[in-house]
Formats: structure tokens, C-alpha cells, sequence
């Protein structure tokens, strides 16, 4: 069974190359796609100098619908979602995500990153707080279960969570030791980026309240997914 890597990726000029490095060179991925979401930095440029698909939004259309335009040109029916802002990626980590997946354990593994004994039983174990990591491992299926309106934006991790669950199948929490990522105070200034990570809470906070309370999804009619313009390099 193969799999395809799908970067969603928003100005990392910084950290994408490192994170393709690893991706392009492992047995285990059969495929990258990045996808730019509007960058207005060297993202796509420094993609296509990799041997991967790149796809580069003509605007920023948000993460959500971005991997979603990932998983429409993607080949194969498992998918990695990565983040384009990590470092220190290593071979390791990508068969800790992926085997489980491949190897039918499991339907979706959901990689978070390692707090510490205490804060990984109380997020993991007791539940305390959704698991929104962008690091993900999934069948095709998995993914298609989300209606068109909770792909948008950062509603994405969250409604996977739900769909998966609501649907059957099988999840796993896996805890990556020694990964880390650029926070967004620091690619995009203490300000702007206090100010992005505001916006996310809220609209995470919102859609976990129409997910698990209101449950409008019942009732409300599936509207088809935007499709925003891009263009691809193969």
C-alpha cells in the first residue's frame, strides 16, 4: 500500500527544505506533495528543486482546504500530513507514524509531540484537550469522511477527530520524542503571531462546540468543497 506526504505549506522557506530532505530519501514514502498556500516567499521554488509535486495556491485559501487540494492530486490511499515548519525530522519518526497504518493497526495515527510524563497522560490519557496535531498518518477514507465545511482552515484536525471516531474506525496517539517546530511568534513576528494563534483558538473552540454540542453536520446539507486556482509542477 503505498504513501503519499502531504505538506500544506505557508511561507517555511526556513525549514521546508530540511523537512523534504528526509521525506524524498525514505523507503517508506512513495510519494510528496507540497502544496503552497499562497506563499509569498521562495516555498514553491525551494519544493521544486526537490523531485516532489508541488502545488502552489494563487491564494491563501487556509490549511484545511489545502490538504484537501493535497489528497485530490495525491496517488495512493495512505496520507501523511506533515508540517512544512518542523526540524529534526528523522527516519525514525516517519516509521513510527506510518508503519502502523500501513500495517492495518490502525486507520488514522495521530503523532504529538512529547510534554513530558505528566502533560502526555493528562492531554492522552485523561482526554484534557482535543489532539490537533498536524502530524498525521491516514487512509484515503478516513480523510473523505469530513464534509466540505469543517475542511476549512484549522477546523481540519479537529473534524478528523470526530469523523474518525463517529465512523468506526480506529485511532491511535502516538508520542514523538526529539521533533520540534518553528512557533508561529517566531516566523511571524510576536505580534502578527500572538494575533494568528488567537484566530486558531477561536475557530478551534467554535468548531469542537458545533462538532460535539449543536451537531448542525446532522442536519445541514453537504456543500461541495471551494476548489482554489493553482498551479502545478510535476
Amino acid at each position: 500500500m503505498g504513501t503519499t506526504a502531504i505538506i500544506a505549506a505557508y511561507n517555511e522557506e526556513k525549514t521546508l527544505g530540511d523537512v523534504l530532505s528526509v521525506l524524498t530519501r525514505s523507503p517508506l514514502i512513495d510519494e510528496v506533495i507540497v502544496v503552497s498556500d499562497g506563499s509569498t516567499d521562495r516555498t514553491v521554488e525551494i519544493a521544486r528543486a526537490f523531485d516532489v509535486k508541488t502545488i502552489a495556491l494563487r491564494e491563501n485559501a487556509g490549511k484545511g482546504y489545502a490538504m484537501r487540494i493535497g489528497v485530490d492530486n495525491a496517488a495512493n490511499d495512505v496520507l501523511f500530513f506533515v508540517d512544512g515548519d518542523m526540524y529534526n525530522v528523522s527516519d525514525e519518526h516517519i516509521a513510527t507514524l506510518v508503519l502502523p497504518v500501513v500495517e492495518d493497526e490502525c486507520d488514522m495515527n495521530i503523532g504529538v509531540r512529547n510534554r513530558g510524563e505528566i502533560l502526555n497522560f493528562l492531554h492522552l490519557k485523561m482526554q484534557c484537550g482535543p489532539v490537533l496535531s498536524g502530524i498525521r498518518v491516514m487512509r484515503r477514507e478516513v480523510f473523505e469522511m469530513v464534509p466540505a465545511p469543517y475542511q476549512a482552515r484549522y477546523k481540519i484536525e479537529a473534524a478528523l477527530n470526530c469523523f474518525c471516531s463517529r465512523s468506526g474506525y480506529r485511532q491511535r496517539h502516538t508520542v514523538i520524542h526529539n521533533l520540534n517546530h518553528v512557533i508561529k511568534e517566531s516566523k511571524r513576528g510576536l505580534f502578527d503571531g500572538l494575533v494568528s494563534r488567537g484566530a486558531m483558538m477561536r475557530e478551534v473552540f467554535l468548531v469542537l462546540l458545533d462538532l460535539h454540542v449543536f451537531e448542525t453536520w446532522r442536519t445541514t446539507p453537504t456543500d461541495e468543497a471551494p476548489v482554489p486556482e493553482y498551479d502545478l509542477f510535476e
